[in-house]
């Protein structure tokens, strides 16, 4: 199926307390779904890529959720809005910020990013209710930034992010196996040969095709030369996994604070929480739940449709908490 079609697309500046504010700029796009019936409720749902990919391979996990909704009559008068957007160097961004590319970026340039999202599109001001649901990098800066500015999201749905109680010595993440992304390919006489390459690889072959070929077909862009590249550099890919550990444990110690509902998803075949360490992370606060499910820490472009029960669970618990559920606030 092709990517899901912006009711808006905006370029918006990244946040003003970041470095590269005065000429760096963010790709929002805003996707609207009215409801069936005269609506009572607008709920927003922000979404974060991980690190590497672009907006559109979360398109079908997207889709798929909306999906779910809409199948339930309870949702039938809701508005269901949908932003996605990519960090700035990443897809869109990355586009129209080449050459401004800065050293210095980190995460937290990233928490900053989320929340200027969450400003500029209103998800917060306008809705009866904003959920956030982030990937990897995008679940950390999303954790992250409602630890920066408690009650940004009325709850998280996080999905294999990156947290963790240690500060590793720089020898030692130098051997990390995301640092390999300094090496990989990044350049393919075409479209077609570019997925010949990676559909065959173990990482790769593991994708929804449909994941695949958004990644192919939005996560690159055509050279001068008539080749494809990746409109995330590789170069920035790697600078993103290299500069990880500060935001990495902040938003670990981050966790006893939280003052909204939380629900965390874990691949079996991932290394970020084994099933056995589970309580670590939900004896920090009652407002956590955790579950593993199949997959590996890619498991959002792995499952995009089967993993979409499992999301759902942030919205029924923030809906749990709200005894006005279905009554007309925000309209």
């Amino acid at each position: 199926m092709p990517r899901l079609v912006p009711t808006l697309s905006k370029a918006i500046p990244v946040h003003q307390a970041t470095h590269g504010y005065q000429v760096q700029k963010l790709a929002v796009e805003k996707h609207v779904f009215p409801a069936p019936k005269p609506a009572t409720q607008k709920y927003a749902f922000l979404w974060s890529h991980s690190n590497g990919f672009n907006k559109e391979t979360l398109h079908p996990v997207m889709r798929n959720f909306l999906h779910h909704l809409r199948s339930q009559s309870r949702f039938d008068t809701t508005d269901i809005d949908f932003v996605a957007w990519e960090a700035r160097n990443h897809g869109d961004s990355a586009r129209m910020n080449e050459g401004t590319f800065l050293d210095r970026y980190n995460w937290f340039d990233n928490v900053m990013d989320t929340k200027q999202v969450v400003d500029t599109m209103e998800l917060k001001s306008s809705y009866d209710k904003f959920i956030g649901v982030g990937h990897s990098f995008g679940a950390t800066s999303m954790l992250v930034c409602e630890f920066f500015f408690p009650k940004t999201f009325d709850g998280l749905c996080l999905i294999e992010p990156v947290i963790g109680d240690n500060i590793d010595d720089v020898e030692i993440r130098a051997l990390y196996p995301t640092m390999a992304s300094k090496n990989r390919r990044d350049t393919w006489a075409s479209r077609e040969e570019c997925f010949k390459k990676l559909s065959p690889r173990p990482f790769w072959k593991k994708f929804d095709p449909e994941v695949l070929n958004l990644y192919i077909d939005y996560g690159m862009y055509e050279t001068p030369e008539g080749k494809v590249t990746l409109k995330c550099p590789k170069s920035q890919e790697f600078h993103v996994f290299d500069v990880q550990s500060y935001a990495r444990t902040t938003g670990y110690r981050s966790l006893p604070t939280l003052s909204i509902p939380v629900h965390m998803i874990y691949a079996l075949e991932s290394p970020f929480l084994l099933p056995e360490n589970v309580n670590d992370i939900t004896s920090k606060s009652p407002l956590i739940t955790v579950e593993h499910i199949e997959g590996s820490h890619m498991v959002p472009n792995e499952r995009p449709k089967g993993m979409v029960p499992n999301i759902a669970k942030i919205l029924d618990r923030v809906l749990a908490l709200s005894p006005d559920f279905g009554v007309s606030a925000k309209l």
